[in-house]
């Protein structure tokens, strides 16, 4: 029996071993990656009795796979004939998301290792992303989602792991992969779609074909909500998607996210027997009261904006809003490369002279930027990162000598970081998208916007902290190459022990531990070098409970679990935990303790997904202890204390109400 190298310095390596396990070690944990990483899933069924998710096709997932799981529509809104047409009355469960894991897959039927957190509804487009785990990776080519697809409800999302660092040698672009902009309608005139000075179209929503013949209207940009049938059209907004211009040849509005999308240009100069434009599109409504807190921890793709008027062949359609990042490492390093989430700015190939300008119609709204989430403990070097509101286009008339109308400006999106301080190695742009200008037409009006206006500002913030379940609903079954798991308890730890039938396709293995069967924490990393018996010795000496369990990684990138195995040390202990007082409390916690001898503490308060909220260093003299855990600030919910010193290593869960 042999010892490998793991994470831990109190860990023991044999010598004429060394040399090679950390030659292996270097070579099977550096991985590459690029182009598209992600596979994407529509969930058609939510069953949270059974923690069972129902997908279109399972092909490619497997046991061990962790996941995402995220809503990309769901709110309600206005829909009245008035300016609040798009605004949200709910959100509902639009914009809600978590982390798990695959615990076991039938047919389509995927079973979560995890309770779910929270609640979803597949009618509005729900998707399962698997979320690729690497020990340290490096870009090597730039990494980019499937673009946001609404007919399948699928892609617009990069999400990945790593458990030591991530190297950024290539970009990361999601760039136009979120909400798409309002697609072109060409209302041909003359007839059937004939406008006069008479009809000035004001109407906040219109349909395809329209009511009559005068009320024509751009495509509103796609947002967080369904279109609503018949009301497709028009310069209302949808949400976060921009509204498209009116009749006739008005600007889209720029679709958004955290910023507000600006509003779309006017056609002008006009002669007054000619159809005038006085109802451009409306910006995106900002979601800033809508996610980006921990307490409501939703994250949005960015909204489309809105398609200009058109009725000469060459408008603009809106552009595309910006997708998803969420990078989970220790660490992220690069020197120069770049996170790419802003949304796109609208163009049209048939537009030969110029794709970015409409001529003779109306201009598109830029699309809205992105969110890129960064739970990285360090960053280093420098990484841009940028998830900024796309321009609106220009327009410009060279045959009738008027002025169309530009397009809006998209809002600005969301960088949000874990920690309390935003790195230095950051740099973070999340500014909205400027209007289109009038590039040429009437003299009187080239270079004016026409009331067309930009998107406003985003947001770059701190302190994320990830939605992931800490209630185990199904313990993952033990790979048929595992033989046995076994453990006793030894005068310096424990000492593990287990056995592979075959081990051709394992890269490595993970020695977890836990005080309270929930949180697992990894203390060792033995890498495959073709033994099928191994060992290992864990010297942390831990007086009560300890749990074990060994996680097999394999070279397809998935992932097995042994049993659980449960280790106990006589309790007859110098630090003895006597328990909380109240639980459920309010705004404070007494620990009781007996000590024997005397011990320096560190008191730690975590919450349900594992993030450092309170530490608290005391010193426990002998005898029974009545230590106060101040919980003021905190929200309601379910979180852990953790005690630890020379004598004592626990773990205890407590509710805090208010």
């Amino acid at each position: 029996m042999s010892n490998y190298p793991f994470m831990k310095a109190n860990g023991i390596i044999r010598p004429f071993l060394l040399l090679l396990i950390f030659y292996h070690c270097h070579v099977a944990n550096g991985q590459t990656i690029s182009g598209v990483i992600n596979s994407y899933y529509k969930v058609t069924a939510v069953n949270t009795v059974s923690n069972t998710l129902t997908l279109t096709s399972t092909a490619g997932l497997s046991n061990g796979t962790k996941i995402l799981l995220i809503q990309m529509k769901g709110a309600t809104i206005d829909a009245s004939n008035s300016s609040t047409f798009g605004n949200i009355s709910a959100i509902n469960n639009a914009g809600n998301y978590e982390f798990n894991y695959i615990c076991s897959i039938s047919g389509n039927d995927v079973i979560l290792q995890y309770q779910i957190l929270r609640t979803y509804d597949p009618t509005y487009q729900v998707q399962l992303i698997s979320v690729p785990v690497y020990n340290t990776v490096t870009l090597t080519g730039t990494v980019t989602a499937n673009a946001w697809d609404p007919v399948s409800g699928t892609g617009g999302v990069v999400v990945f792991e790593a458990t030591n660092s991530v190297v950024m040698n290539a970009d990361i672009d999601v760039r136009g992969q979120g909400f798409q902009g309002g697609a072109l309608i060409n209302y041909l005139m003359p007839a059937p779609y004939d406008c006069d000075f008479v009809h000035n179209i004001s109407d906040y929503y219109l349909s395809l074909p329209p009511s009559d013949k005068y009320s024509t209207g751009g495509l509103k940009g796609e947002g967080i909500t369904d279109y609503i049938l018949g009301k497709e059209y028009g310069r209302g907004k949808l949400a976060n998607g921009g509204g498209g211009g009116n009749s006739n040849n008005t600007g889209g509005a720029g679709g958004t996210n955290y910023g507000t999308g600006g509003n779309g240009g006017q056609r002008t100069n006009e002669s007054p027997f000619q159809c005038h434009g006085a109802s451009p599109g409306i910006g995106g409504l900002s979601l800033s009261a809508f996610g980006y807190t921990n307490a409501q921890n939703k994250i949005f793709l960015g909204g489309g904006g809105g398609g200009g008027h058109e009725n000469n062949s060459a408008g603009e359609p809106g552009g595309n809003g910006g997708g998803i990042v969420i990078i989970t490492a220790p660490l992220i390093s690069s020197s120069g490369n770049s996170i790419f989430a802003g949304g796109a700015s609208p163009t049209n190939p048939a537009n030969v002279a110029n794709p970015l300008s409409a001529e003779g119609d109306g201009g598109g709204g830029g699309g809205g930027g992105g969110t890129v989430i960064l739970n990285v403990t360090t960053a280093a070097g420098t990484i841009q990162v940028n998830a900024d509101g796309a321009r609106g286009s220009d327009a410009s008339n060279n045959i009738t000598n008027d002025c169309t109308g530009p397009g809006g400006g998209g809002g600005g999106g969301v960088i949000w970081v874990a920690g309390g301080a935003f790195p230095a190695a950051i740099v973070g742009s999340v500014n909205g998208g400027s209007n289109g200008v009038i590039a040429a037409g009437k003299a009187a009006c080239t270079g004016s916007s026409n009331f067309a206006t930009s998107g406003t500002n985003g947001v770059a913030q701190t302190g994320y902290i990830p939605p992931v379940s800490t209630i185990p609903s199904c313990a993952i079954l033990p790979v048929s190459a595992l033989k046995y798991f076994k453990g006793q308890l030894t005068d310096e730890g424990a000492l593990l022990i287990w056995e592979m039938e075959q081990v051709s396709d394992v890269l490595y293995y993970e020695i977890e531990n836990s005080i309270d069967q929930v949180h697992f924490t990894k203390t060792a990393i033995i890498n495959n070098i073709g033994l099928k018996k191994l060992e290992f010795n864990d010297l942390q000496k831990i007086n009560g409970s300890i749990y074990y369990r060994l996680k097999m990684v394999f070279q397809n990138g998935s992932s097995g679990y042994s049993v659980i195995v449960a280790l106990s040390r006589d309790s007859d202990l110098p630090v003895s935990f006597i328990g909380l007082q109240p639980n459920p409390a309010v705004n404070n916690l007494n620990l009781v303790l007996y000590a024997k001898k005397p011990d320096a503490l560190r008191i730690i308060v975590y919450n349900a997904y594992g993030q450092q909220i309170t530490v608290i260093e005391q010193i426990l003299n002998s005898g029974y202890s009545n230590l106060n855990i101040p919980l003021w600030g905190l929200a309601s919910g379910t979180y852990f204390l953790s005690i630890k010193g020379k004598y004592i290593q626990t773990t205890k869960r407590f509710l805090k109400t208010r």
